[in-house]
C-alpha cells in the first residue's frame, strides 16, 4: 500500500529522478538512497533502473551507482521500523482509513493509502512477536538455528532463500529481528541471515531480465556480483562484529539494523570506485546483442511486476518502444521500394507487419491483464496511454503493409523516371518531416515533456500546410499534361494520403499531455484559424482528383 500510494501520487517525479542522465555519480547514488526509501523496495529501484539503462537513458555506471544507493537506503528504511513504534499503529490506521474513505481523490487520497500502509506494517511487527510463541518454543526449530549457527554459510543461503521468496531483504530483515528480539534466534546467526538477505534481494531483478538487452542485464548483474563479493569479505568477521557490538549495551534489534546498515554501507565505500571495472566485468559476462534478436522479436512481459505497477508500466513501454522500431523499420524500407521499384523490399516489409501485430497483441494482453489489479488514478491512464499509443502505431503498420506497399506492388511502376522532379521533391519534403516526427513522438511517449509535445504538435500543422501544397501542384500538374500517366498520378496521391494518415496518428500523443497541461484548447483554435486563412483547390482540380 506503501509503495502504490508513493507511486501514484510521485510516481512521474520518481521515473524523472532516474530517469535523467545522472553524469555525477554521487547524485546518482543519492537519488537510489532516496527512491528506495521511498518506494521500501530496492528490488522495485532495482528494475526500474534497469528499465531506463535498457533504454539508454542511463549508463551502465550511473545505473550501478543507483543500485548502491538503492542497498543503503533500504537499510535506513530498517533503521526506523525497528524504533517501538506500536503506539502509532492505531494512530496512522485510522487516520489513513479516514483520509482514504473521505477524501474525494488526488494527492490526499494517496497520503491516507500511505498511513494506511505504515499503520498496517507496524500492527504486523507487533503482531509477528504474538505469532512467533509456538517457533520460540518448539525445539525442534531451536536445534534448527543452533545447526545454522554451527554452519554460517547455510544460514546464509537460507536467508537468500527467504529473501529471493518474499522479493525483499527489508521484509527478511524485519523479520530477523523480530525473531532476534524475542531471543528465538541467536544474534551471530541473525547477521549470517542479514548477509544472505542481501544477496537473495538481489537475485529477483537479475532473473527479471534474463530476456532484456545486455544494457538492461548488466546493472542487476553487477548489483549481485557487487552483494556476492561483499559477503564473501563480511562472512568470516561475523564473530569480530559481534564481540564489537556487544560492549554498546544496546538491543539485538538495535544491533541487527545496525550491522545491517554498516554492512551495505562499506559495500558502497569499498565498490564505489570499482564500479568502471564492474561495468568491464559484466560486458564480458554478458553476450553483445545481435541486431535479430534484440529488435525482430516480441519479448515475454514479467507479470511477475504487477505487484509495483511502476515497474510493470515500465517494462510496456519499453516492449512499446521496440515496437515502435520495427514499424519505423518499414516506413524506412517503403520509401527505398518506391524510389527504387525494388519489389522484394517491398514484399520484406509487407511481412514485418506481421511482427508489429505481435508486438502489439503482448503489450496489449500486458496491459489488460495490469488494469484487472488495483490500480491508482494516474497508473491507469498511464496505462491506457501506453496502449493508445501501442495502438497508433499498429494503424501505422496496417497503413505502411496494407496501402503503401500493396499501391507499389499493384501499380508495378516502369522507371523511376517516370515521376516528374516535382514530385519526387514533394514525396520527400513529406516523408522526411514524418521521419522526423516519428523520432519526437517516441521521445514524447516516453518522457512527457510539455515542451516536446508542442513541438511535435506544431509539426503536424506544418506538415498539414505542405501536404495540402504537394497536393495542389500535383493537381495542376496533371490538369497541364494530359499525357500524365493515371496510374502514376493516383499512386503519388495516394503515397500523400498514406504520409498525412501517419503523421495524424504520430502526433496523437501529443494531446493528452497538452491537456493536463492545459495547453490544448489556444492551441487547437491557434490551428484552426490557421486552415481557415489556408487556399483552397479550383474547381477543375477538384474533379481531376475524382478521376
Amino acid at each position: 500500500m506503501v509503495r502504490i500510494g508513493i507511486s501514484e501520487s510521485w510516481g512521474s517525479e520518481i521515473r524523472a529522478t532516474l530517469g535523467a542522465s545522472l553524469n555525477n555519480r554521487f547524485k546518482a547514488f543519492l537519488s537510489g538512497l532516496g527512491v528506495t526509501m521511498l518506494l521500501q523496495s530496492s528490488s522495485a529501484t532495482a528494475l526500474l533502473t534497469a528499465s531506463f539503462s535498457g533504454q539508454g537513458m542511463l549508463t551502465t555506471a550511473t545505473a550501478l551507482a543507483i543500485l548502491l544507493g538503492a542497498d543503503v537506503g533500504t537499510t535506513l528504511v530498517a533503521q526506523i521500523l525497528t524504533f517501538d513504534l506500536s503506539a502509532l499503529s492505531p494512530i496512522l490506521i485510522a487516520l489513513g482509513v479516514a483520509m482514504f474513505t473521505y477524501s474525494t481523490g488526488g494527492r490526499m487520497r494517496d497520503v491516507g493509502r500511505i498511513l494506511l500502509g505504515l499503520g498496517v506494517m507496524l500492527l504486523a511487527l507487533k503482531l509477528i512477536v504474538a505469532a512467533s510463541l509456538p517457533m520460540r518454543e518448539s525445539l525442534v526449530i531451536q536445534q534448527i538455528f543452533v545447526a545454522l549457527g554451527q554452519d554460517l554459510v547455510l544460514a546464509v543461503v537460507f536467508g537468500a532463500i527467504i529473501a529471493w521468496a518474499s522479493h525483499s531483504s527489508l521484509a527478511t530483515v524485519l523479520l530477523v529481528i523480530t525473531l532476534a528480539s524475542t531471543n528465538a534466534l541467536g544474534i551471530t546467526v541473525a547477521f549470517a541471515f542479514v548477509l544472505g538477505a542481501n544477496i537473495g534481494s538481489a537475485i529477483p531483478p537479475f532473473i527479471a531480465t534474463l530476456g532484456a538487452n545486455r544494457s538492461a542485464r548488466q546493472p542487476p548483474l553487477g548489483n549481485l556480483l557487487f552483494r556476492l563479493c561483499g559477503v564473501v569479505i563480511a562472512l568470516p568477521f561475523i564473530g569480530l562484529v559481534v564481540n564489537l557490538l556487544s560492549p554498546l549495551e544496546i538491543s539485538n534489534a538495535r544491533q541487527i539494523a545496525t550491522f545491517h546498515m554498516l554492512f551495505n554501507l562499506a559495500l558502497a565505500l569499498l565498490f564505489f570506485p570499482f564500479i568502471d571495472r564492474m561495468v568491464e566485468l559484466t560486458a564480458r559476462i554478458i553476450p553483445k546483442d545481435t541486431r535479430a534478436s534484440d529488435a525482430t522479436e516480441p519479448r515475454k512481459l514479467d507479470r511477475g511486476a504487477f505487484e509495483t505497477p511502476l515497474v510493470a508500466l515500465v517494462n510496456a513501454e519499453r516492449e512499446v518502444l521496440r515496437m515502435g522500431e520495427v514499424v519505423e523499420r518499414m516506413l524506412r524500407n517503403a520509401f527505398i521500394a518506391l524510389k527504387k521499384n525494388d519489389y522484394a523490399l517491398a514484399q520484406r516489409t509487407r511481412e514485418m507487419d506481421q511482427l508489429a501485430n505481435e508486438f502489439y497483441d503482448g503489450v496489449k494482453r500486458y496491459l489488460t491483464a495490469l488494469a484487472r489489479e488495483s490500480l491508482g488514478e494516474k497508473e491507469s491512464e498511464r496505462c491506457n496511454e501506453i496502449l493508445a499509443f501501442a495502438t497508433d502505431l499498429e494503424h501505422i503498420g496496417d497503413i505502411i503493409s496494407g496501402d503503401m506497399i500493396r499501391n507499389i506492388l499493384r501499380k508495378k511502376l516502369v522507371t523511376r523516371s517516370k515521376m516528374s522532379l516535382q514530385d519526387r521533391e514533394d514525396l520527400n519534403n513529406l516523408y522526411q518531416p514524418v521521419l522526423k516526427s516519428f523520432e519526437l513522438s517516441l521521445s514524447v511517449f516516453t518522457s512527457g515533456d510539455v515542451a516536446m509535445a508542442r513541438q511535435l504538435l506544431a509539426r503536424k500543422y506544418k506538415f498539414v500546410k505542405r501536404e495540402k501544397k504537394a497536393v495542389m501542384n500535383h493537381l495542376q500538374k496533371i490538369r497541364d499534361d494530359l499525357s500524365y500517366d493515371s496510374r502514376l498520378s493516383a499512386l503519388q496521391l495516394d503515397v500523400l494520403r498514406d504520409l498525412k494518415r501517419i503523421n495524424s496518428h504520430l502526433t496523437a500523443v501529443a494531446y493528452p499531455i497538452l491537456e493536463d497541461a492545459g495547453q490544448l484548447r489556444n492551441r487547437l483554435r491557434r490551428s484552426k484559424s490557421a486552415d481557415d486563412s489556408m487556399p483552397r483547390l479550383p474547381a477543375r482540380a477538384k474533379v481531376s482528383t475524382s478521376s
